[in-house]
């Protein structure tokens, strides 16, 4: 029985039941690196949990995550030495059906369990911050702040709206302002608040126009072909991207504060809007990295009101605290799409690397690397020489490419020799497999982008759509390379290698 004093009775019995049964299996060594990643996954969430204590300080997760993959990638070394020392495809072993589906998939889940623990420090990040902080409290708290300074500040915070009068055109390349002498008719939301429109307007096309129509804060339709755009002044002293996007509770827009709490006067209770907030400012301020104490302050000359706010109330660094407490809560949430993509193509790439190495010449492997390098070049060089659509000529190359070492690899079929040309164009065929269906899609999209110009139509396919295509890709793509490893690439990597050397 193996003497490892690190893993337990139960896991050295099934080591050595493989290596006596399976030992094709049991030179993966998958089910070591599981237990020994599961362990190290279960001390860095510990540790993580204890170190991340408070959401709303600045995160410094990035040297976190250099640091576990640093020690990730240790752990990867050392697995390649010991699945280096026995091989049993090299050493000519019994050969069984689906074991090239099999080898693959095993590498594939013990360099996952590494490259997986790399996302542990995020997700902690992200688990204590949702402990710690409610997606409406966090709402609740920001009108809550900008309220009551708005309030306390009440003769400090301008009340009057401004105007904006626009003329509607079909097309338009600048913005002239030309003379009118219309009669301007104000809303009466802001009838109180605004004292005489100005008797100019702006040229506008229907573009700009759909655009403001979302974003006005009130307006006023005079025709078919004018209109009268009314700003409020802001009121939101303190507000955070994304804080309501995951939230019943919605941030109050400055229109809305104006209408429910500056429209009408009222006498505000000072003592308890001041202790209030004092509790908000002990919950979320923080200190800046970039600068320290009121010298930031006391640099602005001649500041507008919500610079001398914001700088009373300490609304800086409640900001900051409430921006670090929102990023950490919805990381996982807005980006998670992006991080399992960059696990499952880590993970893929070194687990294709990993498989061309253990079916391949070392002097082979390391051709085919510096092959693909050399060919990247050349593509770059001959895409700055034609002077043509950089997208298109590298995806047309790539397609190319893939079809002359399929061809080159399918020939091993016919050769009883082996030759180092085929081995590399085997090793390139694989993988640049799993990618093809994606190199094609961005092809047609680049195309249909390419012909919609042309004719000076920008009208593009629905984002929503495109991703779903390229999803399906990345899926297509997945299956064939699963496909074909046993019947393929198994089977032309035992014909090549078997074959006396040139």
């Amino acid at each position: 029985m193996s003497k490892r004093p690190l893993v337990p009775a139960f896991l050295k019995k099934w080591d050595d039941k493989l290596l006596r049964n399976k030992p094709g299996t049991w030179s993966s060594r998958t089910h070591l690196v599981l237990y020994f990643a599961l362990v190290f996954a279960l001390l860095l969430f510990a540790f993580c949990f204890f170190v991340f204590f408070d959401a709303k300080q600045y995160s410094h997760i990035n040297s976190w995550n250099v640091f576990v993959c640093l020690i990730a990638f240790v752990g990867f070394v050392f697995w390649l030495i010991y699945l280096l020392r026995f091989n049993v495809f090299k050493r000519y072993g019994n050969w069984y059906a689906m074991d090239g589906l099999k080898d693959f998939i095993l590498y594939f889940i013990s360099i996952g369990a590494m490259v997986a623990v790399c996302f542990i420090p995020m997700a902690v990040e992200t688990l204590r911050a949702n402990q710690q902080f409610g997606n409406g409290e966090i709402v609740k708290d920001i009108n809550e702040l900008n309220v009551n300074a708005c309030k306390l500040e009440y003769h400090l915070v301008p009340l009057n709206w401004k105007a904006d009068t626009c003329r509607i055109v079909d097309n338009v390349n600048s913005s002239t302002v030309v003379e009118s002498d219309e009669d301007v008719v104000v809303d009466s939301v802001v009838v109180e608040t605004i004292q005489n429109a100005a008797p100019r307007f702006r040229i506008m096309d229907t573009a700009e126009l759909h655009s403001k129509l979302i974003t006005a804060d009130s307006l006023l339709k005079i025709n078919d072909s004018m209109y009268v755009f009314y700003e409020c002044p802001d009121y939101r002293f303190v507000s955070s991207y994304h804080a309501d996007e995951y939230s019943s509770e919605k941030l109050l827009s400055s229109a809305d504060i104006y209408n429910r709490f500056l429209k009408i006067p009222q006498k505000p209770d000072r003592p308890a809007l001041l202790k209030r907030m004092l509790e908000l400012k002990t919950k979320y301020a923080v200190k800046s990295p970039y600068y320290e104490g009121e010298e930031y302050y006391d640099k602005i000359e001649n500041a507008s009101y919500d610079t001398k706010i914001k700088k009373k109330y300490d609304l800086y660094r409640i900001s900051n605290g409430i921006d670090n407490v929102v990023q950490k809560k919805y990381a996982w949430k807005m980006a998670w799409p992006v991080y399992l993509r960059v696990f499952y193509y880590t993970a893929l790439l070194l687990t294709m690397l990993v498989f061309i190495f253990r079916h391949s010449t070392v002097k082979t492997f390391f051709l085919s690397i510096l092959t693909g390098i050399l060919l990247t070049i050349i593509s770059a060089l001959m895409v700055v020489i034609f002077d043509g659509d950089e997208e298109i000529y590298i995806l047309s190359f790539l397609i190319l490419y893939y079809f002359v070492f399929a061809i080159m690899a399918l020939s091993i079929f016919k050769t009883n020799i082996r030759k180092a040309s085929q081995g590399i164009a085997l090793n390139l065929f694989l993988y640049m497999t799993p990618f093809v269906p994606l190199i094609f899609t961005a092809l047609n999209k680049a195309m249909q982008y390419r012909n919609t110009y042309a004719i000076n139509d920008y009208g593009h396919t629905d984002p929503d759509t495109n991703d779903l295509y390229f999803l399906i890709a990345e899926m297509v793509g997945s299956v064939m390379l699963l496909v074909l490893i046993q019947p393929v690439f198994k089977r032309l990597y035992r014909k090549w290698y078997s074959s006396p050397e040139e």
